[in-house]
């Protein structure tokens, strides 16, 4: 009889322990990541203490009670680290593309981005681009891992070498590239901040025509063993602050204007 319960006390500190570093485990706080190129106004460094700010990072604090840990990485090396589940667990301000698709499940949109090209004045004395097939004319630069299918072209059509904005605005300037392709919204950004002067009076950031609005999502490695509760906890969210109206304030907040 001793023996008995002798086991069972033991049994019951077991379960005990297990319930402990389960608990611990499940109240670890979420990874993810963003490119480190900047991407205002989804996530950028605040430039007075490098911390990593943006629209993306506050809708994360709004819907998770504990907020992932966010870090900013090359864009190519934080998408290989979400889909490898090496460091980190979810993607943020992600586009979605067939070929992701494959890799990632996605959430539910959170906000939308305008497809735009950038051009100097000086090259062009008015605006290159009135429909979007004029784009193969030009010489064309994006961002390094950027997603452009939305401006029509294969990948051996844009030059995408600058793995940073500072690098693609040098490219305009210097007379590298003809057009760069990104969003309006990134540009702008950039121009708000101050850290990349894309709205000088001599240069120009027009929509890319023949386009619609580019969704952005959250999104998770396939394989990850909490994928699906993990969206599934983003895409409550998303619902709840887009109903209670937060998600417009955060919107409102983090959307630069043209000067």
């Amino acid at each position: 009889m001793a023996l008995i319960q002798y086991m069972l006390r033991s049994f019951l500190l077991l379960l005990g322990f297990f319930g402990v570093v389960l608990n611990s485990h499940a109240q670890t706080p979420l990874r993810a990541c963003g490119g480190d190129s900047t991407w205002p106004p989804m996530s950028y460094l605040n430039p007075k203490d490098k911390s990593v700010q943006g629209f993306s990072i506050e809708v994360l604090k709004a819907i998770f009670e504990t907020p992932p840990r966010v870090q900013l990485r090359p864009w190519a090396r934080c998408l290989a680290e979400v889909e490898n589940m090496q460091g980190s667990d979810i993607l943020i301000s992600a586009f979605k593309t067939p070929e992701r698709e494959a890799k990632f499940l996605f959430s539910r949109p959170y906000f939308s981005l305008t497809p735009a090209y950038f051009y100097a004045k000086h090259k062009f004395s008015t605006p290159p681009i009135s429909q979007k097939s004029d784009l193969a004319r030009y010489k064309i630069c994006s961002l390094h891992g950027a997603a452009i299918s939305y401006s029509g072209l294969s990948n051996e059509q844009i030059e995408s070498g600058a793995t940073n904005y500072v690098s693609l605005f040098k490219k305009i300037e210097r007379g590298h590239c003809d057009i760069v392709v990104d969003m309006e919204e990134v540009f702008l950004g950039f121009d708000h901040l101050g850290t990349v002067n894309f709205a000088a009076k001599e240069f120009e950031i027009r929509p890319l025509p023949d386009t619609e609005r580019f969704p952005l999502h959250f999104a998770v490695s396939l394989t990850h063993p909490q994928a699906h509760r993990i969206i599934e906890q983003i895409n409550r969210g998303i619902a709840s602050i887009q109903k209670n109206g937060r998600l417009k304030q955060l919107q409102d907040r983090f959307q630069a204007q043209r000067r």
